[in-house]
Protein backbone atom coordinates (compact mmCIF):
# COMPACT_ATOMS: atom_id res chain seq x y z
CA UNK A 1 0.00 0.00 0.00
CA UNK A 2 2.93 2.20 0.07
CA UNK A 3 2.14 3.07 -3.47
CA UNK A 4 -0.51 5.54 -2.14
CA UNK A 5 1.37 7.80 -1.11
CA UNK A 6 3.41 10.43 -3.09
CA UNK A 7 6.45 9.38 -4.93
CA UNK A 8 8.96 11.50 -3.14
CA UNK A 9 7.45 10.65 0.20
CA UNK A 10 7.60 6.39 -0.65
CA UNK A 11 10.75 6.89 -1.28
CA UNK A 12 11.61 8.48 2.17
CA UNK A 13 9.87 5.77 3.39
CA UNK A 14 12.24 3.16 2.27
CA UNK A 15 14.54 5.90 3.27
CA UNK A 16 13.47 5.79 6.62
CA UNK A 17 12.51 1.43 6.93
CA UNK A 18 16.50 1.18 5.82
CA UNK A 19 17.84 3.83 8.41
CA UNK A 20 15.50 2.47 11.12
CA UNK A 21 17.27 -0.72 11.79
CA UNK A 22 20.54 -1.48 14.09
CA UNK A 23 22.49 1.47 14.87
CA UNK A 24 24.69 1.19 12.81
CA UNK A 25 26.27 3.31 9.97
CA UNK A 26 24.84 2.54 6.54
CA UNK A 27 26.89 3.69 3.10
CA UNK A 28 25.01 6.25 1.13
CA UNK A 29 25.88 4.13 -1.76
CA UNK A 30 24.25 0.93 -0.57
CA UNK A 31 20.94 3.41 0.22
CA UNK A 32 21.30 5.23 -3.45
CA UNK A 33 21.43 1.53 -4.93
CA UNK A 34 18.47 0.43 -2.74
CA UNK A 35 15.89 2.88 -3.41
CA UNK A 36 17.30 3.92 -6.65
CA UNK A 37 18.05 7.36 -6.74
CA UNK A 38 21.26 9.26 -6.38
CA UNK A 39 23.58 10.21 -3.28
CA UNK A 40 22.20 13.65 -3.99
CA UNK A 41 18.43 12.55 -3.27
CA UNK A 42 19.58 10.59 -0.15
CA UNK A 43 21.25 13.64 1.60
CA UNK A 44 18.07 15.98 0.66
CA UNK A 45 15.66 13.22 2.03
CA UNK A 46 17.86 12.54 5.19
CA UNK A 47 17.56 16.62 5.72
CA UNK A 48 13.87 16.39 4.85
CA UNK A 49 13.13 13.55 7.60
CA UNK A 50 15.44 14.75 9.98
CA UNK A 51 13.99 18.61 9.60
CA UNK A 52 10.50 17.42 9.64
CA UNK A 53 10.74 15.49 13.20
CA UNK A 54 13.35 16.83 15.27
CA UNK A 55 12.04 15.53 18.37
CA UNK A 56 11.97 12.02 16.75
CA UNK A 57 15.22 11.24 15.65
CA UNK A 58 18.69 12.19 14.57
CA UNK A 59 20.50 11.08 11.48
CA UNK A 60 24.54 11.69 11.32
CA UNK A 61 26.27 11.70 8.31
CA UNK A 62 29.91 10.67 8.12
CA UNK A 63 32.45 11.00 5.01
CA UNK A 64 34.47 7.97 6.53
CA UNK A 65 31.43 5.63 7.99
CA UNK A 66 28.42 6.81 6.08
CA UNK A 67 24.67 7.52 7.25
CA UNK A 68 23.27 6.62 11.08
CA UNK A 69 19.64 7.54 12.33
CA UNK A 70 19.41 7.42 16.02
CA UNK A 71 15.77 7.61 17.67
CA UNK A 72 14.78 9.79 20.21
CA UNK A 73 14.45 7.87 23.88
CA UNK A 74 11.34 9.87 24.12
CA UNK A 75 9.71 9.07 20.79
CA UNK A 76 8.26 6.25 18.75
CA UNK A 77 9.16 6.50 15.16
CA UNK A 78 5.93 4.76 14.64
CA UNK A 79 4.08 7.57 14.71
CA UNK A 80 6.19 9.24 12.02
CA UNK A 81 4.85 6.60 9.99
CA UNK A 82 1.29 7.40 10.77
CA UNK A 83 1.65 10.77 10.00
CA UNK A 84 2.42 9.99 6.58
CA UNK A 85 -0.36 7.83 6.03
CA UNK A 86 -2.74 10.25 7.68
CA UNK A 87 -1.31 13.23 5.44
CA UNK A 88 -1.68 11.27 2.12
CA UNK A 89 -4.56 11.92 0.30
CA UNK A 90 -4.95 8.99 -1.20
CA UNK A 91 -4.98 7.14 2.23
CA UNK A 92 -7.60 9.54 2.98
CA UNK A 93 -10.06 9.47 0.46
CA UNK A 94 -10.15 5.48 1.06
CA UNK A 95 -10.53 5.94 4.96
CA UNK A 96 -13.76 8.20 3.65
CA UNK A 97 -15.12 6.00 0.97
CA UNK A 98 -15.04 3.38 3.44
CA UNK A 99 -17.44 5.67 6.17
CA UNK A 100 -19.26 6.94 3.51
CA UNK A 101 -19.82 5.16 0.28
CA UNK A 102 -22.14 4.99 -2.48
CA UNK A 103 -21.42 8.65 -2.83
CA UNK A 104 -20.75 10.39 -6.98
CA UNK A 105 -17.16 12.07 -7.73
CA UNK A 106 -18.18 15.26 -7.09
CA UNK A 107 -18.90 14.74 -3.67
CA UNK A 108 -15.41 13.87 -3.15
CA UNK A 109 -14.17 16.49 -5.01
CA UNK A 110 -15.74 18.72 -3.19
CA UNK A 111 -15.46 17.38 0.37
CA UNK A 112 -11.61 16.54 -0.21
CA UNK A 113 -11.13 19.80 -2.28
CA UNK A 114 -10.07 17.96 -5.02
CA UNK A 115 -9.54 18.46 -8.88
CA UNK A 116 -11.80 15.79 -11.04
CA UNK A 117 -8.36 14.88 -12.28
CA UNK A 118 -6.76 14.47 -8.89
CA UNK A 119 -9.61 12.52 -8.03
CA UNK A 120 -9.57 10.41 -10.86
CA UNK A 121 -5.57 9.59 -10.46
CA UNK A 122 -5.55 9.23 -7.23
CA UNK A 123 -9.07 6.69 -7.42
CA UNK A 124 -6.65 4.74 -10.07
CA UNK A 125 -3.65 4.29 -7.39
CA UNK A 126 -6.02 3.21 -5.00
CA UNK A 127 -7.82 0.58 -7.23
CA UNK A 128 -4.30 -0.44 -8.44
CA UNK A 129 -3.39 -1.12 -4.98
CA UNK A 130 -6.61 -2.82 -3.48
CA UNK A 131 -6.01 -5.17 -6.48
CA UNK A 132 -2.74 -6.87 -4.85
CA UNK A 133 -5.61 -7.58 -1.86
CA UNK A 134 -8.18 -9.19 -4.25
CA UNK A 135 -10.39 -6.11 -3.33
CA UNK A 136 -11.99 -3.70 -5.92
CA UNK A 137 -13.23 -0.43 -5.79
CA UNK A 138 -16.16 1.03 -7.77
CA UNK A 139 -16.31 4.64 -8.95
CA UNK A 140 -19.99 5.32 -10.18
CA UNK A 141 -20.50 5.67 -7.10
CA UNK A 142 -17.21 4.90 -5.10
CA UNK A 143 -17.60 2.22 -2.65
CA UNK A 144 -15.46 -1.25 -1.80
CA UNK A 145 -15.89 -4.92 -2.52
CA UNK A 146 -14.38 -7.96 -3.29
CA UNK A 147 -15.54 -11.94 -3.68
CA UNK A 148 -15.06 -12.41 -0.21
CA UNK A 149 -16.27 -9.45 2.33
CA UNK A 150 -14.73 -11.39 5.28
CA UNK A 151 -11.21 -9.80 3.20
CA UNK A 152 -12.51 -6.24 2.89
CA UNK A 153 -13.08 -6.62 6.99
CA UNK A 154 -10.20 -7.85 7.51
CA UNK A 155 -8.22 -5.11 5.23
CA UNK A 156 -10.11 -2.00 6.53
CA UNK A 157 -9.28 -3.73 10.39
CA UNK A 158 -5.38 -3.66 9.81
CA UNK A 159 -5.72 0.21 8.15
CA UNK A 160 -7.13 1.05 11.39
CA UNK A 161 -5.19 -0.51 13.63
CA UNK A 162 -1.91 0.75 12.27
CA UNK A 163 -3.28 4.66 11.70
CA UNK A 164 -4.96 4.59 15.25
CA UNK A 165 -3.86 2.16 17.13
CA UNK A 166 -5.03 1.85 21.24
CA UNK A 167 -4.69 5.28 21.78
CA UNK A 168 -7.22 7.08 19.01
CA UNK A 169 -10.74 5.30 18.14
CA UNK A 170 -11.87 6.32 14.61
CA UNK A 171 -15.30 4.86 14.79
CA UNK A 172 -18.57 6.41 16.02
CA UNK A 173 -19.18 3.58 18.87
CA UNK A 174 -18.80 3.58 22.23
CA UNK A 175 -15.13 2.31 22.18
CA UNK A 176 -16.01 0.49 25.77
CA UNK A 177 -18.55 -1.52 25.14
CA UNK A 178 -16.77 -3.15 21.75
CA UNK A 179 -13.63 -3.87 23.95
CA UNK A 180 -16.14 -5.32 26.78
CA UNK A 181 -17.35 -7.42 24.31
CA UNK A 182 -14.33 -8.81 22.45
CA UNK A 183 -13.20 -9.40 26.22
CA UNK A 184 -16.06 -11.68 26.66
CA UNK A 185 -15.43 -13.54 23.54
CA UNK A 186 -12.11 -14.04 23.95
CA UNK A 187 -12.71 -15.70 27.49
CA UNK A 188 -15.56 -17.41 26.68
CA UNK A 189 -14.36 -19.47 23.67
CA UNK A 190 -11.18 -19.68 25.35
CA UNK A 191 -8.94 -18.48 22.02
CA UNK A 192 -6.12 -17.00 24.56
CA UNK A 193 -6.02 -13.81 22.54
CA UNK A 194 -2.96 -11.42 23.96
CA UNK A 195 -3.43 -7.54 24.31
CA UNK A 196 -2.63 -6.68 20.43
CA UNK A 197 -5.21 -10.03 19.82
CA UNK A 198 -7.95 -8.36 21.55
CA UNK A 199 -7.65 -4.87 20.32
CA UNK A 200 -7.82 -6.35 16.52
CA UNK A 201 -10.95 -8.23 17.58
CA UNK A 202 -12.59 -5.02 18.71
CA UNK A 203 -11.36 -3.05 15.66
CA UNK A 204 -12.87 -6.03 14.14
CA UNK A 205 -16.28 -5.93 15.46
CA UNK A 206 -16.24 -1.81 14.68
CA UNK A 207 -15.84 -2.55 11.33
CA UNK A 208 -17.97 -5.87 10.67
CA UNK A 209 -20.65 -3.54 11.98
CA UNK A 210 -20.56 -0.58 10.38
CA UNK A 211 -20.00 -2.88 7.38
CA UNK A 212 -23.36 -4.47 7.73
CA UNK A 213 -25.09 -0.91 8.84
CA UNK A 214 -23.77 -0.25 4.85
CA UNK A 215 -25.60 -3.09 3.34
CA UNK A 216 -22.21 -5.48 2.92
CA UNK A 217 -22.96 -8.82 3.96
CA UNK A 218 -21.10 -11.93 3.50
CA UNK A 219 -22.51 -13.90 0.58
CA UNK A 220 -20.88 -16.82 0.78
CA UNK A 221 -22.21 -18.53 3.88
CA UNK A 222 -20.47 -21.90 3.81
CA UNK A 223 -22.08 -24.66 5.94
CA UNK A 224 -19.30 -24.06 9.12
CA UNK A 225 -21.34 -21.02 10.06
CA UNK A 226 -24.80 -22.76 10.13
CA UNK A 227 -23.76 -25.35 11.95
CA UNK A 228 -22.04 -23.39 14.36
CA UNK A 229 -24.96 -20.89 15.04
CA UNK A 230 -27.02 -24.11 15.62
CA UNK A 231 -24.88 -26.01 18.05
CA UNK A 232 -23.51 -23.14 20.19
CA UNK A 233 -26.31 -21.86 21.61
CA UNK A 234 -24.69 -19.50 23.61
CA UNK A 235 -23.58 -17.34 21.10
CA UNK A 236 -26.71 -15.55 21.14
CA UNK A 237 -26.29 -14.61 24.27
CA UNK A 238 -23.80 -11.61 22.86
CA UNK A 239 -26.52 -10.58 20.50
CA UNK A 240 -27.64 -8.20 22.78
CA UNK A 241 -24.62 -6.86 23.38
CA UNK A 242 -23.55 -6.36 19.89
CA UNK A 243 -27.23 -4.08 19.17
CA UNK A 244 -26.53 -1.86 22.12
CA UNK A 245 -23.16 -0.98 20.56
CA UNK A 246 -24.93 -0.42 17.19
CA UNK A 247 -27.59 1.66 18.76
CA UNK A 248 -25.91 5.38 18.37
CA UNK A 249 -25.79 4.44 14.50
CA UNK A 250 -29.45 4.84 14.95
CA UNK A 251 -30.33 2.46 11.59
CA UNK A 252 -32.06 -0.81 11.02
CA UNK A 253 -29.60 -3.95 10.43
CA UNK A 254 -30.23 -6.15 7.25
CA UNK A 255 -32.10 -9.73 7.68
CA UNK A 256 -29.49 -12.20 9.12
CA UNK A 257 -27.03 -9.60 10.04
CA UNK A 258 -26.19 -11.37 13.42
CA UNK A 259 -25.80 -14.87 11.67
CA UNK A 260 -23.50 -12.17 9.05
CA UNK A 261 -21.35 -10.83 12.32
CA UNK A 262 -20.81 -14.12 14.08
CA UNK A 263 -19.26 -15.48 10.63
CA UNK A 264 -16.91 -12.65 10.47
CA UNK A 265 -15.47 -12.23 14.03
CA UNK A 266 -15.59 -16.01 14.58
CA UNK A 267 -13.49 -17.00 11.67
CA UNK A 268 -10.69 -18.57 13.23
CA UNK A 269 -12.81 -21.03 15.27
CA UNK A 270 -15.20 -22.33 12.18
CA UNK A 271 -13.43 -21.34 9.02
CA UNK A 272 -11.67 -24.20 8.62
CA UNK A 273 -12.32 -27.14 5.46
CA UNK A 274 -12.33 -29.99 7.58
CA UNK A 275 -11.84 -30.45 11.57
CA UNK A 276 -8.68 -32.90 10.44
CA UNK A 277 -6.96 -29.60 9.10
CA UNK A 278 -7.61 -28.31 12.32
CA UNK A 279 -6.42 -30.93 14.10
CA UNK A 280 -2.99 -31.40 11.92
CA UNK A 281 -2.39 -28.02 12.48
CA UNK A 282 -2.24 -27.98 15.90
CA UNK A 283 -0.48 -31.33 16.00
CA UNK A 284 2.04 -29.21 13.55
CA UNK A 285 2.16 -26.21 16.22
CA UNK A 286 2.75 -28.36 19.22
CA UNK A 287 5.51 -30.28 17.28
CA UNK A 288 7.31 -27.34 16.40
CA UNK A 289 7.24 -25.99 20.22
CA UNK A 290 8.33 -29.20 21.26
CA UNK A 291 11.65 -28.81 18.80
CA UNK A 292 12.48 -25.74 19.89
CA UNK A 293 11.95 -26.53 23.66
CA UNK A 294 14.40 -29.59 22.98
CA UNK A 295 16.76 -27.60 20.64
CA UNK A 296 17.31 -25.00 22.83
CA UNK A 297 17.14 -27.33 26.24
CA UNK A 298 15.21 -24.63 28.28
CA UNK A 299 12.00 -25.18 29.65
CA UNK A 300 7.96 -23.67 28.97
CA UNK A 301 5.31 -23.18 30.80
CA UNK A 302 1.94 -24.98 29.79
CA UNK A 303 0.57 -21.91 29.54
CA UNK A 304 3.18 -20.44 27.31
CA UNK A 305 3.05 -23.63 25.21
CA UNK A 306 -0.82 -23.31 24.94
CA UNK A 307 -0.57 -19.32 23.78
CA UNK A 308 2.16 -20.40 21.74
CA UNK A 309 0.46 -23.18 19.85
CA UNK A 310 -2.88 -21.28 19.55
CA UNK A 311 -0.92 -18.06 18.08
CA UNK A 312 -0.01 -20.92 15.16
CA UNK A 313 -3.38 -21.92 14.67
CA UNK A 314 -4.65 -18.22 14.38
CA UNK A 315 -1.76 -17.47 11.71
CA UNK A 316 -3.05 -20.36 9.98
CA UNK A 317 -6.41 -19.49 9.93
CA UNK A 318 -5.55 -16.12 9.35
CA UNK A 319 -3.34 -16.48 6.06
CA UNK A 320 -6.39 -19.09 4.34
CA UNK A 321 -8.84 -16.02 4.81
CA UNK A 322 -6.10 -13.22 3.93
CA UNK A 323 -3.15 -14.38 2.15
CA UNK A 324 -1.84 -10.99 1.61
CA UNK A 325 0.76 -8.41 3.64
CA UNK A 326 -0.98 -7.39 6.35
CA UNK A 327 0.58 -4.08 6.72
CA UNK A 328 0.15 -0.65 5.12
CA UNK A 329 3.72 1.22 5.45
CA UNK A 330 4.57 0.35 8.78
CA UNK A 331 5.55 -3.52 9.48
CA UNK A 332 5.81 -3.26 13.00
CA UNK A 333 7.01 -7.16 13.31
CA UNK A 334 9.89 -5.95 11.14
CA UNK A 335 11.43 -3.77 13.17
CA UNK A 336 10.82 -5.52 16.77
CA UNK A 337 12.73 -8.75 15.07
CA UNK A 338 15.28 -7.04 14.17
CA UNK A 339 16.11 -6.57 17.91
CA UNK A 340 14.76 -10.49 18.40
CA UNK A 341 17.37 -11.57 15.85
CA UNK A 342 20.42 -9.13 17.51
CA UNK A 343 19.75 -10.12 21.24
CA UNK A 344 18.35 -13.76 20.84
CA UNK A 345 21.09 -15.07 18.25
CA UNK A 346 20.50 -18.83 19.19
CA UNK A 347 16.91 -18.67 19.65
CA UNK A 348 16.42 -16.78 15.71
CA UNK A 349 18.68 -19.42 14.45
CA UNK A 350 16.54 -22.37 15.85
CA UNK A 351 13.12 -21.00 15.49
CA UNK A 352 14.08 -19.93 12.05
CA UNK A 353 14.98 -23.66 10.77
CA UNK A 354 12.16 -24.99 12.54
CA UNK A 355 9.60 -23.12 10.46
CA UNK A 356 11.72 -23.29 7.70
CA UNK A 357 11.23 -27.21 7.98
CA UNK A 358 7.37 -27.22 8.95
CA UNK A 359 7.57 -24.76 5.61
CA UNK A 360 8.29 -27.01 3.77
CA UNK A 361 6.22 -30.41 5.60
CA UNK A 362 3.35 -28.23 5.36
CA UNK A 363 3.60 -26.19 1.86
CA UNK A 364 2.50 -23.18 4.04
CA UNK A 365 4.91 -19.65 4.33
CA UNK A 366 5.85 -20.17 8.00
CA UNK A 367 9.19 -18.72 7.42
CA UNK A 368 9.04 -17.00 4.42
CA UNK A 369 6.10 -14.70 4.89
CA UNK A 370 5.53 -15.14 8.86
CA UNK A 371 9.15 -15.54 10.54
CA UNK A 372 9.19 -11.79 11.67
CA UNK A 373 5.55 -12.14 13.34
CA UNK A 374 6.30 -15.70 14.85
CA UNK A 375 9.48 -14.15 16.52
CA UNK A 376 7.72 -11.31 17.69
CA UNK A 377 4.98 -13.24 19.50
CA UNK A 378 7.05 -16.16 20.81
CA UNK A 379 9.25 -13.58 22.58
CA UNK A 380 6.08 -11.98 24.13
CA UNK A 381 4.15 -15.43 25.02
CA UNK A 382 7.04 -17.65 25.77
CA UNK A 383 7.29 -16.47 29.42
CA UNK A 384 10.84 -15.86 31.19
CA UNK A 385 12.23 -16.53 27.71
CA UNK A 386 15.07 -13.89 28.06
CA UNK A 387 16.44 -15.21 31.09
CA UNK A 388 16.26 -19.04 30.04
CA UNK A 389 18.39 -18.01 27.12
CA UNK A 390 20.32 -15.57 29.29
CA UNK A 391 21.38 -18.63 31.49
CA UNK A 392 22.47 -20.85 28.24
CA UNK A 393 25.02 -17.91 27.13
CA UNK A 394 28.26 -18.83 28.66
CA UNK A 395 30.12 -16.74 31.17
CA UNK A 396 33.22 -14.41 29.93
CA UNK A 397 36.26 -15.58 31.71
CA UNK A 398 37.83 -12.06 32.69
CA UNK A 399 41.34 -10.91 33.97
CA UNK A 400 41.09 -7.86 35.56
CA UNK A 401 44.57 -5.78 35.69
CA UNK A 402 45.92 -2.74 37.07
CA UNK A 403 49.31 -0.45 36.84
CA UNK A 404 48.04 0.86 40.44
CA UNK A 405 48.54 -2.49 42.23
CA UNK A 406 46.40 -5.39 43.08
CA UNK A 407 44.57 -3.52 45.61
CA UNK A 408 42.96 -1.37 42.51
CA UNK A 409 42.61 -4.42 40.83
CA UNK A 410 40.83 -5.83 43.43
CA UNK A 411 38.31 -2.24 43.33
CA UNK A 412 37.77 -2.89 39.51
CA UNK A 413 36.63 -6.24 39.62
CA UNK A 414 33.89 -5.75 42.52
CA UNK A 415 33.10 -2.44 40.20
CA UNK A 416 32.72 -5.31 36.86
CA UNK A 417 30.89 -8.14 39.31
CA UNK A 418 28.15 -5.42 40.44
CA UNK A 419 27.19 -4.32 37.15
CA UNK A 420 27.84 -8.12 35.30
CA UNK A 421 27.13 -10.46 38.12
CA UNK A 422 26.67 -13.59 36.08
CA UNK A 423 27.54 -12.92 32.68
CA UNK A 424 31.48 -12.91 33.36
CA UNK A 425 33.89 -15.08 35.58
CA UNK A 426 36.31 -12.85 37.28
CA UNK A 427 40.03 -13.29 37.77
CA UNK A 428 42.38 -10.62 39.26
CA UNK A 429 46.50 -10.19 39.07
CA UNK A 430 47.94 -12.15 41.65
CA UNK A 431 51.35 -9.74 41.87
CA UNK A 432 51.87 -6.43 43.04
CA UNK A 433 52.63 -4.83 39.77
CA UNK A 434 56.31 -3.28 41.05
CA UNK A 435 57.11 -7.02 41.65
CA UNK A 436 56.21 -8.45 37.79
CA UNK A 437 55.03 -6.09 34.81
CA UNK A 438 52.04 -7.79 33.96
CA UNK A 439 52.65 -7.50 29.94
CA UNK A 440 51.62 -11.35 28.99
CA UNK A 441 49.55 -14.13 31.06
CA UNK A 442 50.21 -17.66 30.81
CA UNK A 443 46.14 -18.46 30.74
CA UNK A 444 44.37 -16.99 27.83
CA UNK A 445 40.65 -14.96 28.97
CA UNK A 446 38.17 -14.15 26.68
CA UNK A 447 38.31 -10.34 27.99
CA UNK A 448 40.70 -8.84 29.94
CA UNK A 449 40.28 -5.58 31.59
CA UNK A 450 42.42 -3.10 32.48
CA UNK A 451 43.98 0.58 32.97
CA UNK A 452 46.52 0.12 30.68
CA UNK A 453 46.97 -0.78 27.26
CA UNK A 454 48.64 -4.80 27.76
CA UNK A 455 51.12 -4.84 24.67
CA UNK A 456 51.25 -8.59 24.61
CA UNK A 457 47.23 -9.02 24.31
CA UNK A 458 45.61 -8.37 21.20
CA UNK A 459 43.75 -4.46 21.27
CA UNK A 460 40.16 -6.50 20.34
CA UNK A 461 40.37 -8.28 23.79
CA UNK A 462 41.58 -5.43 26.03
CA UNK A 463 39.35 -3.19 27.28
CA UNK A 464 41.00 -0.07 29.14
CA UNK A 465 38.68 1.81 31.34
CA UNK A 466 39.70 4.65 34.10
CA UNK A 467 41.12 3.83 37.02
CA UNK A 468 37.24 4.44 38.50
CA UNK A 469 35.40 3.35 35.87
CA UNK A 470 33.02 6.25 34.02
CA UNK A 471 29.24 5.16 32.83
CA UNK A 472 30.48 5.73 29.15
CA UNK A 473 33.59 2.59 30.53
CA UNK A 474 30.45 0.43 31.42
CA UNK A 475 28.79 1.19 28.60
CA UNK A 476 31.29 0.27 26.37
CA UNK A 477 31.97 -2.82 28.58
CA UNK A 478 28.27 -3.93 28.31
CA UNK A 479 28.04 -3.91 24.55
CA UNK A 480 31.25 -5.95 24.56
CA UNK A 481 30.59 -8.43 27.04
CA UNK A 482 26.79 -8.99 25.87
CA UNK A 483 27.54 -9.54 21.90
CA UNK A 484 30.50 -11.73 22.92
CA UNK A 485 28.22 -14.07 24.87
CA UNK A 486 25.82 -13.95 22.12
CA UNK A 487 28.31 -16.20 19.44
CA UNK A 488 26.25 -19.41 18.92
CA UNK A 489 27.14 -22.19 21.03
CA UNK A 490 29.12 -25.13 18.84
CA UNK A 491 27.62 -27.87 20.93
CA UNK A 492 23.31 -26.90 19.56
CA UNK A 493 23.49 -29.91 17.29
CA UNK A 494 20.85 -28.96 15.87
CA UNK A 495 21.60 -26.34 14.36
CA UNK A 496 24.06 -28.63 12.44
CA UNK A 497 21.41 -30.81 11.49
Amino acid sequence: MERLLSPSMHRRVLLLNLLNGPNSWITSDYLAESIDCSKKTIMLDCQYIEDRWPDYLTIETSRKHGIRLIASPHRSIHDIYIEIIQESNAFSLLESIFFEPMQPAVYWEKKLFLSNSSLYRLSNIISSALKDRNIQMSRSPYFVHGKDERQIRYFFTCYFIEVYGIREWPFHLDRTKVFTLSNKINQKFALELNDSQIVHLAYSIAVTIIRERQGFLIQDRKDPINSFVKTTIDVRKYQADVEEIAEPLNVVLPDNWYEDFCYSIFWWDFGWDNEQEKVNVIYQAENLVKTIKEALSISISEQSKISIVRLIEYLYAKHKMFPYKKFMVYDRYLYSSRAIKQNFIVFTAVVTKALGVLEAKMKFPWQSMYLDSILHEMAIRWQDLSKLTDEMRHQLSVLVLSDLGKEHAQLLSSVLKENFRNKVNLAVQENHFYDQLVNSVDQQYDLYVSNYALETIDEKINMIVEDIPSFKNITDLRKYIDKRRLVLPKDIAYLNT
